[in-house]
């Protein structure tokens, strides 16, 4: 297959083009899919999209926009080293690899504005009035630097149009100086964005489990660090031999894993929402207001411990009430198919005189009677509304 635009078969065999295909479509894709199911349960089951959705979304679409460029820069020649790229593909290669700088500017800022809007969210009613200001500040600062490097992308060369007509007389800056500034912005933003909410999750009340779960999260999304830091290792690359593949197919990673990561928190709800469809059965569940004015959940579970014939006792069970108790269990005597000494149905006028109108409480015997023990549980689960329900909504 003829796969780069007038190049011989020679060296479009020698070109990197599967890999530049398998990258990009398979990231794009799972990208896809991950910011798809944050939609949807931010829409369906949580009923509140936000402005960090909005956010997640729009990077996802420059995410998409960019692999696709990617690939049609392998049509042109991305891949090969500079000295074996056709000629002919010059011009076209230079504006679409120019068109592709505002996406990927664009998509690497997105996920991390998404991130600190979420943590804004999270803090809105917690008293650190410092902490608000300092998320404020990070994301001004992304959205500047960011934007910052976009501009000195645009306006590399003098005049601008020599960015996509490499021919044209004129002068540009050193792309080393160039990718070496963004890089190192790009890295301290990625730092900062992703090691912010480790003291958050630090005073948050959630289970220990959960809450070293969202910190791994966070600190996964170290991984677009690694990328930048890869990318800056393919700079001296590019000064020896123009190969740019590798520096490109960088960022796509960079820019679609960064966006697929910023999503997983809020896919918790999907868990839970799984794990409720898939299960077999589960505990009946009634909510309850506790003394506090907070709601509370109260799970019931009936278990059959056996069935035997005995005596019919009538009992009153004792309970109690306490807001700090979380479970109280209790088992008790459940009368069915009651029968006579002839092995016939007693009715309940039967069963009365059989009781012999012995005071309630009372112990009293009736022959053949059919017992099963049931032992019934009840548990009473408070929800904290705190800055864990936050994030999920």
């Amino acid at each position: 297959m003829q796969w780069v635009y007038h190049a011989t078969p020679e060296v479009n065999a020698i070109s990197q083009y599967p890999t530049i295909l398998a990258v990009c479509i398979s990231l794009s894709f799972i990208m896809t899919l991950v910011v798809c199911l944050r939609v949807w349960v931010r829409l369906v089951l949580k009923k509140s999209f936000g402005v960090d959705d909005a956010v997640i979304v729009s990077s996802a679409v420059c995410g998409i926009i960019y692999s696709a460029l990617c690939i049609t820069q392998s049509r042109l020649g991305l891949g090969l080293p500079l000295k074996l790229r056709p000629k002919e593909n010059l011009n076209t290669y230079a504006t679409v690899n120019f068109a592709g700088r505002p996406f990927y500017m664009a998509g690497i800022t997105g996920f991390k504005v998404a991130l600190c809007i979420a943590y804004l969210r999270i803090i809105r009613h917690s008293s650190e009035k410092s902490y608000r200001h300092v998320v404020w500040g990070i994301m001004v600062f992304t959205v500047v630097s960011h934007l910052a490097g976009t501009l000195v992308l645009f306006f590399q060369c003098t005049p601008v149009h020599k960015s996509w007509r490499p021919k044209t007389p004129g002068t540009c800056l050193p792309n080393d100086a160039v990718f070496y500034s963004l890089a190192a912005v790009s890295i301290f933003c990625d730092l900062i964005v992703f090691l912010t909410p480790i003291p958050l999750w630090m005073k948050v009340r959630i289970s220990l489990p959960r809450k070293l779960g969202l910190m791994a999260v966070f600190l996964l999304g170290l991984f677009t660090t690694a990328c930048s830091v890869m990318r800056v290792v393919q700079i001296e690359i590019i000064a020896k031999d123009g190969n740019s593949t590798m520096l490109i197919l960088w960022g796509t990673i960079e820019l679609n894993v960064g966006i697929a990561i910023t999503c997983f928190p809020t896919l918790i709800p999907l868990l839970t929402f799984v794990r409720s469809k898939t299960s077999k059965g589960g505990p009946l569940q009634y909510p309850h207001s506790t003394t506090d004015g907070r709601s509370a959940g109260t799970s019931v579970k009936l278990r059959s411990v056996g069935m035997h014939s005995s005596t019919m006792r009538s009992q009153t069970i004792p309970t109690s009430t306490n807001n700090r108790t979380k479970s109280d269990s209790f088992s008790s005597l459940e009368a069915i198919l009651p029968v006579d000494s002839k092995g016939k149905p007693v009715g309940r006028d039967d069963v009365e005189s059989l009781r012999g109108g012995g005071e309630r409480g009372s112990e009293s015997h009736i022959p053949g009677q059919i017992t099963k023990t049931v032992q019934v549980e009840i548990t009473r689960t408070d929800n904290n509304h705190d800055q864990e329900q936050s994030w999920l909504h």
